[in-house]
């Protein structure tokens, strides 16, 4: 079954966000999702969020600090956010994981967030009613009405992907903070070394599709490399600044003498010209990729083998 159990609370106390587990039950919710008569558009997802975590947290810190009575009292400190929060969601919610076993729900859970796949809108709605009572009567714990809902699978973002025709994907939101980050880290008013960049954003973007790398949605990957490569042209252009700079760089680099001087003299902004013939001769795929640039498409075949 696709249910978490408490034995498995190693790997989520490694973790500071969706990491390694999440991935293990999204491959499992997509599975669940492409399975039987749940193929298509008309599976209906009831997406349940249980904020557990609020009330563990008051309550660990209105404790004192705990101290061993040996022959010295020695201080132990923990982390409440991030760490002890799934633990105590994936131990309270233990019950609710063998309930729904039980009741033979096809169902993914990670910390408080849960989504449970039904056949037909009306089994959501009853199946959903049937939850909430469960949890306020047996765990004695509210659920935010205002983020779960019954909806098709199409409709439904978990743990930041979406099923599209019995795929999974990315969702919209994860891809818009995605090229945010990356911007930032591409900006040209940032006043850093270029070997900085290249490693900060060999972090970022290795770290991204290390998680959302199990998107089966190919066809933005090319373009994202495409438009990665434009900003970092235009950073090295905003860097080199002066005309002979540019010139100098450009013919050293391969692009023809011509070509070269009217980019470097001309007004025109520096993304618009970080898509010429001199910069795209001279900054090449290659040269780019050896100066640090890390390429997308590849990170993403490498993640579907």
């Amino acid at each position: 079954m696709l249910s978490d159990r408490v034995e498995s609370q190693g790997g989520l106390l490694a973790e500071q966000g969706p990491g390694a587990g999440a991935g293990c039950r999204l491959q499992r919710a997509n599975e669940a999702a492409s399975a039987g008569i749940l193929i298509g558009d008309d599976t209906i997802v009831i997406r349940h969020c249980i904020p557990i975590a609020s009330a563990p947290r008051r309550i660990a810190a209105r404790q004192p600090p705990v101290a061993s009575i040996t022959r010295r009292a020695v201080k132990v400190s923990f982390c409440v956010r991030r760490v002890l929060s799934p633990l105590l969601a994936n131990i309270l919610l233990d019950d609710l994981d063998r309930e729904l076993e039980a009741r033979g729900h096809r169902f993914a859970r990670y910390a408080d967030d849960l989504l449970v796949l039904v056949k037909s809108e009306r089994a959501g709605q009853r199946v959903k009613a049937s939850l909430t009572a469960y949890l306020a009567r047996r765990l004695k714990l509210p659920v935010n009405e205002h983020k779960s809902r019954v909806t098709a699978i199409d409709e439904c973002v978990f743990l930041g992907f979406t099923f599209r025709r019995g795929k999974l994907r990315w969702s919209e939101a994860a891809f818009d903070d995605f090229k945010h980050r990356v911007r930032e880290l591409t900006g040209r008013s940032w006043g850093v070394s270029m070997r900085y960049r290249f490693e900060k954003l060999a972090q970022y973007v290795r770290g991204w599709m290390g998680y959302f790398g199990i998107s089966q949605y190919y066809r933005p990957i090319p373009e994202l490399d495409e438009w990665l490569r434009r900003r970092v042209r235009m950073c090295y252009w905003k860097q080199w600044r002066g005309c002979r700079t540019k010139v100098g760089h450009l013919l050293a680099l391969g692009s023809g003498k011509r070509a070269a001087i009217l980019t470097a003299i001309s007004s025109k902004s520096y993304w618009h010209l970080s898509r010429t013939l001199a910069t795209q001769t001279g900054m090449t795929n290659d040269w780019l990729k050896a100066q640090g640039l890390v390429s997308v498409r590849e990170l993403w075949m490498k993640a579907h083998g």
